[in-house]
Order: structure tokens, then sequence, then C-alpha cells
């Protein structure tokens, strides 16, 4: 007769308590609850359409519909996920509607730089080049990796919070990053920044 041993490793992983439960409760009762949640996602809700979007402008209405979509939503949401990931399910479909429509014609930073009287334009310019030519390379990355840069820098969110979003564990986002910093290291010099 062997020695059987039982496996210390749990079949399924709990899921974390997400931290807006309440809030959301007190929203779908109250609208003006929802200014909490408005307060503590906007912010990142602006960097991540900020990473997608090159007109600032833009960015700023968009992030006006992702709450108000969110708002009139709110009753829909199930809880199945975090609302922070349902909140940015919204934003980057947004994102999306914008960037499929044909863009107008603006006049571009580029113009608005020169036209400024405002000391240090040569470092400016230079700056706004760099900027220019970053956001040119992420703009030439596969939807889902501009995704996954504007949730980690736009938005500042951890690994947890984007494998959560992405409906993968905290690593696989981590992993599904490495090649996407690779890329732009690679087009990107460092030397350049």
């Amino acid at each position: 007769m062997g020695v059987r041993v039982l496996s210390a490793v749990p079949t399924k992983v709990a899921r974390a308590v997400d931290p807006d439960v309440g809030l959301v409760a007190a929203a779908r009762e109250q609208p003006r609850a929802f200014l909490a949640l408005y307060d503590r996602y906007f912010e990142r809700v602006l960097g991540y359409a900020r990473v997608r979007i090159r007109d600032g402008a833009t960015c700023e209405d968009v992030t006006s519909q992702v709450f108000m979509t969110a708002l009139a939503r709110i009753g829909r949401f199930r809880g199945d996920g975090s609302f922070a990931g349902w909140l940015f399910q919204i934003a980057r479909n947004a994102v999306l509607d914008v960037q499929r429509r044909p863009a107008p014609e603006l006049l571009s930073d580029r113009a608005a730089l020169v036209a400024d009287a405002a000391p240090g334009p040569e470092e400016r310019l230079l700056a706004l080049e760099r900027a220019e030519r970053l956001r040119t390379i992420v703009g030439e990355l596969q939807p889902e990796q501009q995704h996954l840069l504007a949730l980690r820098y736009g938005a500042g969110l951890a690994y947890a919070e984007i494998g959560e979003i992405v409906g993968a564990t905290s690593g696989t986002a981590r992993v599904r990053m490495h090649p996407i910093l690779e890329e732009l290291r690679r087009r990107y010099p460092h030397d350049e920044a």
C-alpha cells in the first residue's frame, strides 16, 4: 500500500473582490453616486485615450463619452469581471469608433507650435517631432498591441489589472507586453529619446 499525496494546489483560483462593487451598487440606486467612480477613473481613461488618439480635444470627448455610456449602462454591469475591466472595454470601443471615422482636417500640432511665439520653440519642436515619431510607430502596431500599451502607459494600470481586463493572468499580460516593448525599442532607439 503506497502513500497518497494530495495536491495543495487549488483547482480554481479565487477571484479578488472588486474594490468598486459598493460604488457600483450605490450608482445603480443613485446616479449621483457615480461621481466617485468618475473621480477614481477619469485620469486613467483619459490617459488611455491619449495613447490611442492623436487629438487632445478628441481624447477629452471620448473620455466624456465613455463615462456617459458607463452611467447610462451601469444597470447592465453584471459583475462577472471588475468594473475597471468593463469601463476600459467601453473606452476601447469608443476609441475604435473614433479610429474608424475619417479624421477631420485640423490645424496640426506642428503648425500650432510654429505659430506659437513662446520661448524655446526649437526644443519644443524637437520634442514634438520625437513624440510624433513615437505616435506613428505605435499607430503601426496591431490594435491589440496598442490596447495593451494604452492600458499600461496611458491608464497606468498594473499587469494584474491589465490581465483582468484582457482575460489573462498578470504574467500573461506581462509576457504579451514584452515583444511590443522590444519592437518599440528596435524602431525607436533610446539615443533618439
